[in-house]
């Protein structure tokens, strides 16, 4: 499998860059950046995130992500963080500190092929009290319950030409296959499908632009 240079170049839905919901092995060159946004829904667009990823050294990078309701039927968030630090070329581990009040923090040690080939992560979600049931990361029993307290993830990559890769991604509820198609080294598109889980009984899709600087 050849890798895009689009795969680790570019932001997921859950921040940090990497697949489409997986964090990868890379990092942003130094002194890189980078913005994207996503839609995600069913029949229409219910939910967006913006996000945007800063590599401060060869081997670190932060993102800052906003999630916000499009047809206002939940209420605003508060902005997450989340850090990445690039161990050795296959390995790194990841943290994602959510300050919403239903929400758990996440930290995973990432394993597996350099350029985001194949991806492997064992992690832990940490909840503050116990009003904290959701993740974004992490398996559901049933829709209302808790997020289980260690996950797996896998986040894959495969290139179709010199423009495309094809991105399956697992991040313990949500497996997403989705298309990630680089115009440039500053502009890259992406479409995602949802299959449905324990939490949502129909598929949904997910589009999003990501742009570099």
């Amino acid at each position: 499998m050849a890798v895009a240079s689009g795969c680790f170049a570019s932001a997921t839905i859950n921040g940090l860059s990497g697949t489409m919901l997986v964090p990868g092995l890379e990092v942003l060159p130094p002194g890189g950046a980078r913005a994207a946004v996503h839609m995600v829904g069913e029949s229409k667009f219910n939910e967006a995130s913006f996000k945007g990823v800063f590599a401060f050294s060869d081997d670190s990078e932060v993102a800052v992500i906003k999630r916000f309701s499009i047809d206002g039927k939940q209420d605003q968030t508060d902005p997450v963080f989340a850090g990445k630090y690039k161990i050795r070329s296959n390995m790194a581990v990841a943290a994602f500190i959510d300050p919403n009040e239903d929400y758990q923090n996440s930290v995973m040690l990432l394993n597996g092929l350099p350029g985001n080939r194949v991806v492997l992560g064992l992690g832990t979600n940490i909840a503050m009290n116990e009003n904290q049931k959701k993740s974004s990361f992490g398996r559901y029993t049933e829709k209302g319950a808790a997020v289980d307290p260690v996950f797996f993830v896998m986040g894959a990559s495969l290139n179709i030409d010199s423009d495309t890769i094809l991105t399956m991604d697992y991040a313990g509820n949500d497996f997403v296959v989705g298309l990630r198609h680089s115009f440039d080294e500053a502009l890259s598109f992406d479409f995602g499908f949802y299959t449905p889980d324990r939490i949502h009984e129909t598929s949904r899709y997910v589009v999003g632009a990501n742009f570099g600087f």
